[in-house]
């Protein structure tokens, strides 16, 4: 699962930057975050390293944020056009 959270992160991180990927950015981001969570929590009963995981959660969160500020300006800037 922390590799999963980690690709996921990524693909979320860079997809924020291109925009005909740019639709899939949060979906990836809310599944990287929670699969890295869970990831860190199975590698951390288990005691072992969970570095991998704290960096899917990391990038997801990081993805997460600029998403969702993106979707507010996009927004902001679409109703103002249409008060134009």
């Amino acid at each position: 699962m922390a590799v999963a959270s980690l690709v996921l992160g990524l693909i979320a991180l860079l997809g924020f930057w291109l925009p005909v990927i740019g639709i899939i950015s949060l979906p990836c981001a809310v599944i990287g975050l929670i699969l890295g969570v869970v990831g860190k929590k199975q590698l951390s009963a288990e005691n072992k390293p969970s570095g991998m995981a704290t960096a899917g959660i990391v990038l997801s969160i990081i993805a997460l944020i600029l998403s969702v500020l993106y979707l507010l300006i996009c927004g902001a800037c679409a109703a103002v056009l249409m008060t134009l």
